[in-house]
């Protein structure tokens, strides 16, 4: 369950827009300041998890995805959870506890997606 919390935290869907202002991440990527529910929904496929230095990869297909509904699927632990996002922050909520992710960076093709649990920075990286 610890593994769904962390993941969940740390993904996002297909399409997505920004509004608003953004600052530059430390590899001169933008961070967005703003992301719209809307062209959240869809599949965000897994590339790794890093956490404390440890990697973790997965097999081609794994993904999780966002629906309209604000439900989001995870097919790694297979399980649900809940969705909101204000401005570049996504909360999940697993198992009645609400879960904070900050969006670090967002293209067309490319998520990362960061969380810290008592200190511990956890970090997604997916593509479409």
């Amino acid at each position: 369950m610890k593994k769904l919390l962390l993941i969940a935290l740390l993904l996002v869907g297909s399409s997505v827009a920004f509004t608003g202002c953004s600052k530059k991440t430390d590899d001169g990527g933008d961070q967005p300041s703003s992301v719209s529910k809307n062209k959240l929904v869809g599949k965000w496929l897994y590339v790794k998890f890093v956490e404390g230095g440890d990697t973790e990869t997965f097999n081609d297909g794994e993904y999780f995805e966002f629906k309209a509904d604000g439900t989001a699927y995870d097919s790694v632990d297979d399980d649900y959870a809940q969705w909101s996002v204000s401005g570049n922050k996504i909360t999940f909520i697993v198992d009645g506890e609400p879960n904070i992710a900050t969006v670090e960076k967002l293209t067309g093709s490319e998520l990362v997606m960061s969380s810290n649990d008592d200190g511990e920075i956890s970090t997604a990286y997916f593509k479409k």
